[in-house]
Order: structure tokens, then C-alpha cells, then sequence
């Protein structure tokens, strides 16, 4: 079976996912405006107490205002330990917003916008890390050939030693946080809003890829291309799959090893212009992580019915 068809075959199985069926509310444009302003209202209280709490940590407030790359000193990766865990604090922070003014809203647990009718599935989250892992260390030799500028965070000899373990710590638990946040909102909450416009699983896909990538506000067009193609996939992951596991993993995976072996995240910043060459590796990934997806899918799901019924009031 060639890919096509495997992909044309996967659609109508893509359809009876529960990440697209079983969400019907009644007046889904009165909710969807009441889930609007809940979810705005809640997260500038988020941010109200995030501002406090930033201002009652020393330096923060001084660390949020920096942009671009940080200081290039020995203490450098202890300043991007500070940075990712305050960036996963923020997100995670609206992100719980976002999805508690969903469940509110909508009278659902929590649960059916992150894998709805079923146990959170550790496994997946590891097969998506592990993929995407393994993918990316194909691909660096890759932009090293096309000129990419390699200053990996952990072979510097510029940065103290014990500064090392710390960095790796808190890479790890910040982009966890952060990988988790967006995919909550974007393969979670966004995701089941959207059933409401088209139920046809590539229609979701090209519209959360394209929303993605515009929510990261990067001017470059490659760059936005490259994220959406991103975007799609793990759309695709989270509606054949069931749920976000294999999207976060991947996310994770993803930023990480970026972070810690190609460049710190702060040099990673928006406003670098590329060439669509550079989109040749991202259609690698994509034909790579729907090969691994669709192995995944085929494999037992535990899917039970998903719940139709609304939860009652308390």
C-alpha cells in the first residue's frame, strides 16, 4: 500500500475519533462567546498575579524584559534555566485558563479536550519523543550543510561546569510545561472548538496548522510555513491518536533538542528571514511522523464512547 493510500484510507478512520465526535453543544455560538469572554477574563487575572509574582522575584522582572540572545557569561545557561521556566509558567499558566473556561463552559471535564473517554496514555507521549528525538539528530547534520550556525549550550566550554545539569533540568521541566501548554490550547481546546466549522479531520488540521503557527507572531513566511506543516501533524496525531500524548512528546522533544544541542532558546528568536529551502527538512519530518502515527493507530486504541451527555450542574 502505497503512502497515499494508507493516508486516503486513514481518513474515514480519522473521523470516528473522539477528539471529533462527541462534542455537540446546544447554541454553540452563545457558548462559543460566553467561552470567549470567560477565558479572557480569566487569564487577565492570570496575568495579574503572574505580574506579582513576578515583581516579588528578584530579577525577574529584569529577566522578562530582556530580548534576543542573553548575555554571552559563564552563568549564561543558569540566565536560560531562569527564562524557560518562566516562559512555561506563563503558558501553563493561560493554558489552564483556556481550559478551565472551556470545561466551565461547556459543562465538560476537563479530560475531553486532552483525550477524551479514555486514560492519559504514557506511551504515546514516549513514542512522540522518542520519533521526533530521533529525527532530529538525522537532521542536523543536515542544516549544518546548509549553513546553519551549530553553538550547542552543553558543549560550550564557555559556560561553568555546574551550570550544565542545572540547564538540563530545567530545560527539560520548562518545555515540558510549555510543549504541554500549547498543545492543550491549540491540539486541545482549539481543536474541539473547530468540530463546530468542519468534522472532516484534514479541514481541522490545515486550520489549527495555519492558527498555530499565526499565534507565535513570527513575521518570517518560511518560518510560517514550517510551524503550520508542524501544526498539522500533530492535529493529525491528536485526532487519529485520540488524544495529545504523541503531540506533546514530540513538541517536547522537538524544543529540546534544539535547546540543548543546537543553540540556547533565546538566540532562537522570531525575525530571522529564510530560504524555502529550508522547508525540505519539515516535509521530512511530516512524511516521517505520519509514518510513525499511523503505525501507532493501527496498533489497540483505548477508545470508549465518548461521553454525549453534558455534565450536570453541581
Amino acid at each position: 500500500m502505497s503512502p497515499y493510500e494508507a493516508l486516503v484510507r486513514a481518513v474515514p478512520l480519522a473521523r470516528r475519533s473522539p477528539m471529533i465526535t462527541g462534542f455537540e453543544p446546544e447554541r454553540p455560538w452563545l457558548k462559543l462567546g460566553g467561552f470567549i469572554a470567560l477565558a479572557m477574563l480569566l487569564m487577565v487575572v492570570v496575568m495579574i498575579v503572574l505580574a506579582i509574582i513576578v515583581r516579588i522575584i528578584p530579577g525577574a522582572t529584569d529577566q522578562l524584559s530582556l530580548s534576543g540572545p542573553l548575555p554571552e557569561t559563564p552563568l549564561r545557561l543558569i540566565d536560560e534555566s531562569v527564562s524557560t521556566l518562566l516562559l512555561a509558567a506563563i503558558l501553563g499558566s493561560l493554558a489552564v485558563a483556556i481550559l478551565a473556561a472551556a470545561a466551565m463552559i461547556y459543562l465538560r471535564p476537563l479530560a475531553d479536550f486532552l483525550w477524551p473517554g479514555r486514560r492519559f496514555n504514557a506511551g504515546d507521549l514516549g513514542v512522540g519523543f522518542l520519533a521526533m528525538a530521533c529525527v532530529s539528530v538525522i537532521l542536523f547534520p543536515f542544516y549544518l550543510m546548509m549553513g546553519g550556525e551549530w553553538t550547542p549550550p552543553l558543549l560550550s566550554p564557555t559556560y561553568a561546569d555546574w551550570t550544565r545539569p542545572v540547564f538540563v533540568v530545567a530545560s527539560i521541566v520548562g518545555l515540558l510545561g510549555a510543549a504541554a501548554a500549547e498543545e492543550v490550547v491549540c491540539r486541545g481546546v482549539l481543536l474541539r472548538l473547530t468540530t463546530q466549522l468542519s468534522r472532516h479531520p484534514v479541514v481541522l488540521c490545515l486550520i489549527n496548522g495555519l492558527l498555530f503557527s499565526a499565534l507565535h507572531l513570527d513575521p518570517d513566511p518560511v518560518a510560517y510555513v514550517a510551524r503550520a506543516l508542524s501544526g498539522a501533524i500533530w492535529t493529525w496525531a491528536a485526532i487519529r491518536l485520540g488524544g495529545l500524548e504523541f503531540a506533546i512528546g514530540a513538541h517536547l522533544a522537538n524544543n529540546l533538542m534544539i535547546c540543548l544541542f543546537w543553540q540556547p532558546l533565546s538566540a532562537s528568536g522570531v525575525g530571522r528571514d529564510s530560504d524555502w529551502i529550508e522547508l525540505a527538512p519539515e516535509v521530512f519530518v511530516a512524511i516521517v511522523m505520519l509514518a510513525v502515527i499511523e503505525r501507532l493507530a493501527d496498533g489497540p486504541r483505548d477508545w470508549r464512547l465518548a461521553r454525549l451527555a453534558p455534565r450536570g450542574a453541581a
